[in-house]
């Protein structure tokens, strides 16, 4: 990781804002629809105007008939804001106007602590000095919200808890382990939530389910939006998974459920820049403990009778969460996470594919890796450079959910054992690096243990059962 101090606004960007210097936040609205519920979105920014639409599926009538609640449609005003982001990237407005009933004073003050870690990617990519005074406030248009939308007190707007835990179910490693996890505690059948599924992530839930109900998001970006980034608008990495962390509890909400869980890891936490403009860039950091401990104090100030939000895998490592699943390999085999095939293969050249590639010959053998991704990755000298990013020992940390530089060392180092290095031109330059040498062993890796306060009680347990498998 290497930290980075030169940036600037560039003339593009520059007139974009004063082309748009407001993008305005104009409705957040919920239909109950006959299999769930449609929220439609209204932004407009000049004379730009985007309506995406979501669908929330696999709810009852009666289930559906919360979306009017306080806390559900606070739930859906934060869904709108967070969305409202991967529009606004495209012109970089100097203001964010939430013209809805409008949040309190302190909650804008917690959405103005939220962007710079949920947009610092984006920021890095695209090289944006966002510490620039007046770079970005977010405010409210409108008066306070209507008389009787404020919760009176705890319990105001608390729903009965009847519905099994909802697991975040993505159809990859940590999604398997996760309900596995959920499943062991003695939560069957467990509710699964899943979004824009693939035919692969269906079947895979469908397995573990036990006769748990699947709720289902299904989003799309709209083409307008496509249009600006075609023609060279400013593009790329939005808060993702807070909007899927969101979407999760809004549905959970409306199911009855006491709380929703997530396949995040310690390894999340790590950034893939150490510093620029002062601070930390972290391609997982709507994963990561400092957003999942924030997004609590959310729900608890503002979101009575929300399910709660946590990582049960939070003190383990990636490579703990694949070694956990060493007793369910035929699973293992059938989960997918490349993004660029969305969840339906490989291409065996990106650095998620080659994590996965070089965990899974590291706890399970270099057969079953090349069985899993469907070629040899190690074999590959064009992954030299990706594999040594990933190292740390050179570059930046790849952009893409891979385990720490210090996993990836201690995996390469366990892979090289009894090898030349010449054996796998992948890894031949890492393996002779003093720092892969140094790397501390797999064994004691696998049997670290990180925080765990924000795991729920209820499985820590089967958590540290899983931990050492």
């Amino acid at each position: 990781m290497h930290d980075v101090t030169t940036t600037g606004i560039s003339p593009q960007l520059q007139r974009l804002r004063e082309d748009y210097p407001v993008f305005r936040i104009e409705a957040a609205q919920a239909t109950r629809t006959p299999g769930g519920v449609a929220l439609e979105f209204a932004f407009a920014a000049g004379d730009l105007r985007f309506r995406p639409v979501v669908e929330l599926t696999g709810l009852s009538p009666g289930e559906t008939a919360a979306v009017t609640t306080p806390t559900a449609r606070r739930m859906i005003r934060a869904l709108a804001i967070i969305e409202a982001f991967s529009y606004w990237k495209a012109l970089c407005s100097p203001v964010i106007e939430v013209a809805l009933p409008a949040p309190d004073a302190a909650e804008l003050d917690w959405w103005r602590s939220f962007w710079p870690g949920a947009m610092g990617e984006f920021f890095y990519r695209n090289g944006i000095d966002y510490t620039v005074p007046g770079f970005l406030d977010i405010r409210a248009a409108a008066g306070p919200e209507p008389a009787g939308s404020e919760p009176a007190g705890p319990g105001r707007d608390e729903r009965a808890v009847t519905a099994p835990p909802l697991v975040m179910f993505s159809g990859g490693k940590d999604s398997l382990a996760l309900a596995r996890i959920v499943i062991s505690g003695g939560a069957v059948p467990a509710d699964f939530f899943l979004y824009n599924p693939v035919a692969g992530q269906r079947g895979l839930a469908e397995s573990l389910a036990h006769g748990g109900r699947f709720l289902e998001v299904r989003r799309t970006i709209l083409a307008e939006l496509l249009r600006l980034n075609a023609a060279g608008h400013p593009n790329g990495h939005t808060p993702f998974s807070a909007y899927l962390a969101i979407a999760a509890m809004l549905a959970g909400y409306l199911r009855g459920t006491g709380f929703v869980v997530a396949g995040n890891s310690r390894s999340d936490d790590e950034p893939n820049v150490e510093s620029y403009l002062g601070h930390p860039v972290n391609h997982q950091w709507t994963k990561s403990y400092e957003f999942e401990s924030a997004l609590a104090a959310y729900r608890d100030r503002w979101l009575p009778g929300a399910p709660g939000y946590s990582s049960p895998l939070r003190p383990l490592y990636e490579l703990q969460i694949i070694a956990s699943l060493s007793g369910d390999i035929d699973g293992y085999l059938q989960t997918a996470s490349c993004n660029r095939v969305k969840g339906e293969g490989w291409c065996r050249s990106c650095a998620k594919c080659a994590w996965v590639f070089l965990a899974t010959a590291a706890l399970f053998g270099h057969d079953l890796a090349v069985r899993k991704t469907g070629g040899d990755m190690f074999a590959d000298p064009a992954l030299a450079g990706v594999y040594a990013e990933m190292a740390g020992l050179t570059g930046s940390k790849p952009f893409e959910c891979t385990g720490t530089e210090e996993e990836v060392r201690t995996a390469i180092r366990a892979v090289g054992q009894g090898h030349n290095p010449d054996d796998f031109p992948a890894l031949a330059t890492c393996l002779r690096a003093a720092a892969v040498t140094a790397a501390r062993p797999l064994t004691a890796l696998l049997a670290d243990w990180g925080r765990d306060d924000l795991v729920p009680a209820a499985l820590l347990s089967q958590v540290r059962r899983y931990g050492s498998a």
